[in-house]
């Protein structure tokens, strides 16, 4: 018999990484002698516009040079000193009830570096709760994370794959997975036509509680 399990999305999904990006930006501006707009402007403008990272900065410095701004992201966004900015926003009761009630939660998240992330999950006090810890490499040609669902949808009975991204939604689509969009993005994303939305992980956890 299979487990019944649900798939959990990591980063702004369980946790925001607002401000981790945004250090991040700013110090790489700050090297670069340019003077970064603050922090709530920066999330506003990532919502509003629907911005990525590389389209803000184009808009803002248009003589950026930014193959040296995506080798620095890519390099430190993972580093130890970023991730100290991240905060909770799963309520760990909820986590706590939802594996009272026999359900198994199995991380997978896009992440390059894992010993990083296995720390931060344990500082974080919840890497507990997973009965399962999976981490994919970031790939700009592929969808990682559909090799991995794919077996863990073949291994349990999924009751949903929970994620806030366009990518997450397709990956589960894919695989006829029923899946849950939170709003807790930095992109300000349209409801996803086949999905259940909450304002964030809670909110669900609440409805099936």
């Amino acid at each position: 018999m299979k487990d019944n399990a649900i798939i959990l999305d990591l980063d702004d999904t369980l946790i925001s990484t607002h401000e981790r990006q945004y250090r991040c930006i700013h110090d790489y501006l700050i090297s670069a002698g340019k003077k970064f707009i603050d922090l709530d402007s920066y999330i506003d403008q990532r919502r509003n516009k629907t911005f990525s990272n590389t389209d803000l900065l184009k808009n803002l410095y248009p003589d950026l040079e930014l193959i040296g701004f995506r080798k620095f992201y890519l390099a430190n966004i993972e580093a130890e000193k970023y991730l100290l900015f991240d905060k909770l926003i799963v309520e760990k009761k909820y986590l706590t009830e939802i594996t009272k009630k026999k359900i198994k939660l199995v991380l997978l998240s896009l992440r390059s570096d894992h010993r990083n992330a296995e720390i931060q999950l344990h500082k974080l006090g919840i890497g507990t709760f997973f009965s399962e810890l999976y981490f994919e490499f970031h790939d700009l040609n592929t969808n990682p994370k559909i090799a991995r669902l794919s077996q863990l949808n073949a291994a349990n009975h999924i009751i949903s794959f929970c994620g806030d991204s366009q990518s997450d939604y397709e990956a589960a689509q894919l695989l006829n997975i029923n899946f849950v969009q939170v709003k807790t993005s930095l992109y300000h994303l349209p409801d996803f036509e086949q999905a259940k939305q909450y304002i964030n992980i809670n909110q669900y956890f609440l409805s099936i509680l």
